[in-house]
């Protein structure tokens, strides 16, 4: 059913279990093959310039994703490949990175932004130029790549800053962007858990600014996902560097949550809005860094003070998320804290633990939801504000859930991005099947938005945050997309 875009037709339950007029229609909306089997994906949209079609672009492999850390380090089976297809599935180009571009997150960040102003996306990659050293840090550039025709249109050196540091410490790369007054500026970064460096450049490709934040310096390190926005309201985008807010302006630091208290490094950092007040508040999930009297789970206001925490002292936070559960549109947070043990010669995630809150004042919640959270990612298909789960594992794996446990339908696949993948009515989700070789975009073909959700998605972060999917783990779990 899933391979020819068939429909599922449920009606919607509210909490009282009465039934709401408006169905839900989940359908396969776009679909998109690749000829080969796929073992991961990665996707951000691409503006083609007036009069041209939408275009997706996609990097992908047979190999599964590689991890710069020692403990899950393996030699690649097979190179990345690069293709930009038409929202229409119509495929354009397609680019082999070769030998040297290391088949996985960290190594190989990417991005499409229109840093020149023409209305064109250009493609930020990390490339390496020579295929026979794939862990080379003199060959490295930042490439920049036309949309329309797939060609290298610049090369610039990238930063060989990491060069004397561990495996894992010196392959770990950003690429995003974001806005100062209107202008773009794009963005660069090296390291996450000791030294870090951010270089901000204007739309000539000259160096804006560069900072060095040193280990050492009585702050928290970065985060594995690095939402961008103006959380300020003053005309200049800010990057959620971990627990730091930074400027796109110059590179001064507004704020570093806990200073002097924490200097670890989070694995989650979400910035959300209170629907009731419209206060701004930052939930993070900390990884590193147990001692006593450091809690695992902060939130902050706006000025980056402690609002409430929770999980005293021990445990890595290692997934989270926020989503509006409930008739009220109650924001609910989960944390999942992870045991890491040795298992026939192998680092196994053990005894994952889930933990809710309400977002805003940090109540803790008993099971807000009938199912395993960690083992599902909130999204708003049929645009009433609500959350509903798509389950990314367990005995759910592939189906979509209301907050009540409800089944709404099968999708099936493996996510590679979920939010505003559509310009449409409602929240949408990309998924790859590895057998196939094909990617599906699933939505609700009825969707309709209300004044909520209008509001909400009028925030330009949701529709600009799909083009830094390549970077990081912004693509991961919904923890971007379930945001502001």
């Amino acid at each position: 059913m899933h391979g020819r875009g068939g429909a599922f037709r449920i009606y919607k339950s509210d909490i009282s279990g009465s039934i709401r007029r408006r169905e839900m229609n989940i359908k396969c909306l776009k679909e998109f093959s690749f000829g080969m089997k796929l073992a991961q994906m990665r996707s951000v949209p691409v503006a083609m310039g007036k009069d041209m079609p939408e275009g997706v672009l996609f990097v992908y492999s047979t190999q599964e994703n590689l991890d710069p850390w020692h403990e899950l380090f393996n030699y690649p089976k097979d190179t990345l490949k690069m293709s930009l297809y038409t929202m229409d599935g119509v495929p354009v180009w397609t680019r082999d990175l070769g030998n040297g571009v290391i088949p996985g997150v960290w190594y190989a960040p990417f991005i499409s932004f229109d840093l020149d102003g023409d209305g064109v996306d250009e493609i930020w990659f990390l490339n390496n130029l020579n295929p026979n050293i794939p862990f080379s840090l003199n060959a490295r550039v930042l490439e920049r790549i036309d949309p329309i025709s797939g060609k290298t249109t610049g090369q610039w050196k990238w930063p060989d800053n990491t060069v004397d540091d561990t495996m894992s410490h010196s392959y770990r790369f950003y690429i995003t962007g974001g806005y100062v007054h209107g202008n773009p500026v794009l963005v660069t970064a090296q390291g996450t858990y000791r030294d870090m460096y951010i270089q901000g450049y204007n739309a000539d490709m000259s160096k804006r600014w560069d900072i060095k934040i040193p280990y050492g310096d009585g702050g928290a390190r970065a985060s594995h996902l690095c939402p961008i926005l103006d959380f300020d309201d003053d005309g200049v985008d800010e990057m959620f560097w971990g627990e730091r807010l930074i400027s796109l302006d110059d590179g001064h630091e507004l704020f570093c949550g806990d200073k002097g208290k924490y200097f670890g490094h989070s694995d989650i950092v979400l910035p959300f809005v209170d629907k009731d007040t419209g206060k701004k508040y930052i939930f993070t999930c900390r990884e590193d860094d147990e001692r006593p009297g450091v809690p695992r789970v902060v939130t902050y206001n706006e000025k980056g003070e402690r609002e409430w925490i929770a999980v005293p002292d021990i445990g890595h936070m290692h997934n989270g998320w926020i989503a509006n559960i409930g008739p009220d549109l109650r924001k609910v947070a989960m944390a999942m804290r992870i045991t890491r043990k040795v298992i026939d010669n192998a680092i196994v995630d053990t005894k994952p633990e889930d933990f809710y809150f309400d977002a805003v004042t940090g109540e803790e919640l008993p099971d807000p939801i009938p199912f395993t959270g960690h083992e599902a990612l909130p999204i708003d298909l049929n645009g009433d504000g609500e959350h509903e789960f798509y389950c990314t594992d367990g005995d759910k794996r592939g189906c979509v859930l209301d907050a009540r446990g409800n089944m709404l339908g099968f999708i099936g696949g493996e996510t590679v991005r979920s939010g505003k993948v559509l310009q449409r009515p409602g929240e949408t989700i990309m998924v790859y099947y590895r057998e196939e070789g094909k990617v599906r975009i699933w939505g609700d073909a009825d969707a309709e938005e209300n004044e909520f959700t209008k509001k909400r998605f009028s925030h330009p972060y949701h529709f600009r945050m799909q083009h830094f999917m390549g970077t990081g783990y912004n693509h991961h779990h919904a923890h971007v997309s379930c945001g502001m």
